[in-house]
């Protein structure tokens, strides 16, 4: 039957994503509709809201229906998963609302069981039955995974949600990445309390040592300036502290330019010895002289420590430019202080790489040779 589209009642529905509207619509225009929109007796969507979005587009006012009777909103809820269950091209996003209507429908399902039975003959473990039956039907696989799942669309940013949706991470990282950030907040929270409490109990000292000597009227504003002097102290001490550690900083970058200059004349050394080595060791061959052996081998030793030279000196170079670059002020760590639990969890890996650079290259360094 043909009924006006402003009829049509949609309500929240799984699939989400609708691309592809324009080549529906006109393949509706070309050759008609082949299966018609199927709603209830009051007009409510069951299945088509792609082919009902085609007519919209196409600025048609009319649809062709089937109208499909309901029982009751299980029914309804039962209808549409029926629609898509066999679908398994869902994102995150879809998948997850499409998991919540079976789950819905499944606690429907066990009222019922509870209403029509003996609560005694039911199984203790519904909620966990009901978990894992929603999981497999909706392609999560597991309970255990429909959990982390919920769990990710319940606290995730909407950027991780995003990356799910294109496929760009999986779940289990979606999940850890949601976990982490939340743990930091908490964290930072706490942090934030822990700096708030202090604060107000310096105030409260505050008060207690003025309060015999100001009168009741100005202690709140003598406290007040107390705290900004206080803090104006700070600031003037953490200045001075970077001013001279931007001093030592200075003569230590002085002293490393010097030395990389030194370090890259070295080089060139190693370069000009290494080409006479090689050349030498050309000459050798064209030559063939009685102990060549020996001799070979003893230019192949001195071109080898030639090229762990250079490695060396390239790794010095290298780190010395890193350090350079990186050396912190004491207002830079104060700020690292300061910083969220987050940024300073992701500083934290930093250091554990650096560490175990230095935990390798340390025994070389040493004269140890290194197992791996």
């Amino acid at each position: 039957m043909l009924i006006d589209i402003s009829k049509i009642k949609v309500s929240d529905r799984i699939r989400q994503d609708f691309g592809g509207i324009e080549e529906l619509a006109h393949d509706i225009a070309q050759n008609g509709l082949i299966n018609p929109i199927v709603v209830t007796s009051e007009y409510q969507l069951i299945a088509g809201e792609r082919r009902l979005r085609a007519h919209k587009h196409l600025g048609w006012d009319r649809v062709e229906v089937n109208v499909m009777e309901v029982r009751d909103y299980a029914h309804q809820l039962q209808l549409e998963i029926s629609e898509n269950e066999h679908r398994r091209d869902f994102t995150f996003s879809e998948r997850i609302v499409y998991a919540k209507k079976v789950e819905e429908l499944e606690r429907l399902k066990a009222k019922e069981r509870m209403t029509s039975s003996d609560k005694e003959n039911l199984p203790e473990d519904g909620k966990g039955q009901v978990r894992d039956i929603v999981a497999e039907q909706s392609g999560f696989g597991s309970g255990r995974n429909y959990d982390k799942a919920k769990f990710i669309s319940e606290h995730a940013t909407p950027e991780i949600i995003q990356e799910l949706d294109a496929g760009l991470i999986s779940t289990h990282k979606a999940f850890t990445q949601t976990k982490e950030r939340m743990e930091a907040a908490e964290l930072a929270a706490v942090e934030a309390n822990v700096r708030a409490e202090a604060a107000e109990k310096e105030k409260e000292n505050l008060r207690r040592q003025y309060k015999d000597s100001i009168p009741a009227d100005q202690l709140e504003e003598a406290v007040n300036a107390a705290i900004e002097r206080q803090q104006e102290e700070y600031e003037a001490f953490i200045a001075q502290k970077d001013k001279e550690a931007q001093k030592a900083l200075k003569a230590r970058d002085d002293k490393w330019k010097k030395d990389i200059e030194i370090e890259r004349d070295k080089a060139e050394e190693l370069k000009v010895g290494l080409e006479r080595v090689k050349t030498e060791m050309e000459q050798l061959k064209a030559q063939q002289p009685a102990d060549f052996d020996e001799q070979l081998a003893a230019l192949q030793l001195k071109n080898l420590r030639f090229q762990a030279d250079q490695n060396v000196l390239q790794i010095s170079a290298h780190t010395k430019a890193y350090l350079q670059k990186v050396g912190l002020s004491a207002f830079a760590l104060e700020t690292i202080c300061n910083a969220s639990a987050s940024e300073r969890k992701r500083i934290n890996e930093s250091l554990d790489m650096i560490q175990s650079f230095i935990d390798q290259i340390r025994p070389a360094v040493n004269g140890r040779r290194v197992v791996g």
